[in-house]
């Protein structure tokens, strides 16, 4: 009898060990994901990289090559810009080869630096088309509003809210109030109940900010910025006579755009939630938002983490994880960016992870159990 409850009390305990298991995965991922939409993307997303050519024939000028390489150092510099640049000799290849690759015609003029927005190379027209310069090289690295919204997304703000005038005074001072009005709703909310961790003996809380930044459309310093946002979504210029918002948060990601008539307490409301709410997926790719291009030091300045558990990405710049992976310089060899999984794809994979330990350690219980039972029968 004593043998018989033996066996009884290890299959148990297996069991108990196994339910323990799964518990402690689910417990570890739910702790993760209760740290704020904003805070985890500052933490641990890394800018996805725009990718361009420059596009010649015969020769480079030495011109160009020094503000080529300008471009690429800025990408391996502490405050690392997100972009990666790749000449090509527009006489390798063939016209319908080129055409097909820029998904429309190639100007007669040339050399052109094109720039596509993250994983779109190859897939949709550049979003940048012009001939370098060494003005657009330096707006290409820097601009005083992105430099703003990079400082103040590091200095611990929330959420950078960054607004564009229509021109229509009405129209802009009764957006701008209702933003600020809801904004201010929303802080409230959240410093009422804010998300605190325990570093040793004390309580960390992390602390919110919606601050509101103005960006003329005729403003020729931030004519990148404005590009970016601007074609971030479909159709936005077709509304250049309405007001605009676009939340940035985490490293200068844009989360969408309101505008005109979808300016309203309960979408800023929603996008203020969502943001200051617990992370919903670790995965960046299955969260809403694009990548702005920006330089910035993300890596070297976020060392306060609210993410327990975790380690610190390592201090390295943004594009370390392309400098195995260069763009190539044939155009139909660029690498494109993975097929975003659906929430119900990752769902489905969470499932399986997790469904998987517990059935092995539950197989292992019983192939266990049975093996004993079958030596006590033998004796």
């Amino acid at each position: 009898m004593k043998t018989i409850s033996k066996i009884i009390s290890f299959k148990y305990s297996l069991l108990f060990l196994a339910v323990l298991c799964s518990l402690t995965i689910f417990t570890q991922y739910a702790q993760a994901c209760s740290v704020p939409v904003f805070r985890y993307a500052l933490e641990r997303w890394k800018p996805d990289a725009y990718k361009g050519i420059y596009i010649y024939r015969g020769e480079i000028s030495e011109q160009d090559q020094a503000l080529l390489d300008q471009l690429n150092n800025a990408s391996r510099a502490e405050a690392a810009l997100n972009l990666i640049i790749k000449p090509v000799n527009a006489d390798t290849f063939s016209k319908d080869k080129l055409t097909e690759f820029f998904k429309g015609p190639i100007p007669d003029k040339l050399p052109l630096l094109a720039i596509w927005f993250p994983g779109q190379m190859g897939k949709s027209p550049p979003f940048l088309r012009e001939t370098l310069t060494p003005a657009l090289a330096a707006k290409l690295v820097h601009s005083p509003k992105r430099q703003e919204i990079a400082e103040s997304l590091i200095n611990g703000e929330s959420v950078v809210w960054v607004f564009i005038p229509s021109g229509n005074k009405d129209k802009d001072d009764s957006a701008l109030a209702l933003i600020r009005q809801e904004l201010e709703l929303a802080l409230t909310k959240f410093k009422k109940n804010p998300f605190t961790i325990l570093d040793g003996a004390k309580r960390k809380r992390l602390t919110y900010g919606f601050p509101i930044m103005a960006l003329s459309r005729d403003n020729n310093a931030e004519s990148i910025l404005i590009k970016t946002l601007m074609m971030s979504e479909p159709d936005l210029f077709q509304h250049t006579d309405e007001p605009m918002i676009f939340p940035v948060f985490g490293r200068g990601r844009s989360l969408g755009c309101l505008f005109g008539e979808y300016i309203t307490k309960k979408n800023i409301d929603e996008a203020a939630t969502f943001l200051s709410g617990a992370c919903s997926c670790e995965v960046k790719n299955l969260n809403p938002g694009v990548d702005l291009l920006m330089a910035a030091p993300w890596d070297y300045v976020v060392m306060n983490s609210f993410i327990e558990d975790e380690p610190l990405p390592e201090l390295t710049g943004v594009l370390a994880d392309f400098e195995d992976a260069q763009v190539p310089v044939a155009p139909s060899d660029f690498d494109s960016a993975p097929e975003k999984p659906s929430p119900k794809e990752n769902d489905m994979n969470l499932l399986v992870i997790y469904g998987v330990t517990v059935a092995g350690v539950i197989l292992l219980v019983i192939v266990l159990g049975v093996t004993i039972s079958q030596k006590r029968k033998s004796k």
